[in-house]
């Protein structure tokens, strides 16, 4: 099966957040990375509330009103897959906004098992979760991170792998300890043996070919982006080195 490439498109702040200006802006500027990363060839992006730090535990209803109408608007822009992931693990909110705009998949930061993060304990409830995608009928998979990066875990690596199974995620993601730090190609290799796996940080031009060999795709947002905005020769660049693995 070839691997896929997800590109992370990184909101602009929204309404609400500390740091928001303009709604025109984040909603053009967001258009045009759309439009960057699907003719750079990627499977699919991931809408994310990137601007809004420092983030919270649950997001406001003005946040989720404002990602639906970006999703909404990109999903008429672009044909590629689509994903929402709302900072700092609001899962509810994405399967919401996801139901909306008829989104492919949402990414789930901590899933299960309870971590501390900067914004406070994320608590993993893939009960309520997987409930609340089937109440509401919404089709989209879901993606969940194992140890998530910006976290500190009470439940070592191996934890995780023995109780994935029992959440009935879609697939996993394994990232490095922060944003743009490189995978640990151990836990790529542990996971892939339990489920689909995405490399989901640190991945960059440098070292996709060793890092893709040992998942089912990747997730990129650091490396893809120069001064703030998507280049459309990386991610040009990062998919064909990962469709080449």
């Amino acid at each position: 099966m070839e691997k896929v490439v997800i590109c992370v498109l990184h909101l602009k702040p929204l309404p609400g957040a500390p740091m928001y200006e303009s709604f025109d802006f984040v909603l053009e500027r967001a258009l045009e990375d759309a439009r960057a990363i699907e003719e750079g060839g990627a499977d699919a992006l991931i809408v994310e509330n990137f601007g809004d730090k420092p983030f919270l535990l649950e997001v406001g209803k003005e946040t989720i009103a404002s990602i639906s109408i970006i999703a909404w608007e990109i999903r008429k822009e672009v044909g590629i897959g689509l994903g929402i992931n709302i900072l700092r693990n609001d899962a509810i909110s994405a399967l919401a906004i996801a139901k909306a705009v008829n989104a492919d998949f949402v990414r789930v930061n901590q899933f299960f098992f309870p971590a501390l993060s900067p914004e406070g304990l994320l608590l993993g409830n893939s009960g309520e979760i997987m409930r609340y995608r089937k109440m509401i009928d919404c089709r989209a998979m879901i993606f969940a991170d194992l140890k998530v990066k910006h976290a500190v875990h009470f439940a070592d690596f191996e934890d995780y792998l023995l109780n994935a199974e029992r959440c009935l995620a879609d697939a996993f993601i394994i990232t490095g300890k922060a944003t743009g730090l490189e995978i640990d190609i151990k836990k790529l290799k542990m996971a892939r043996k339990i489920a689909p796996i995405l490399a989901g940080s640190g991945v960059n031009a440098e070292n996709v070919d060793k890092i893709a060999k040992h998942c089912d795709g990747i997730i990129v947002g650091s490396y893809i982006k120069e001064r703030g905005r998507i280049s459309l020769e990386r991610v040009k660049k990062i998919v064909k080195a990962v469709k080449k693995s």
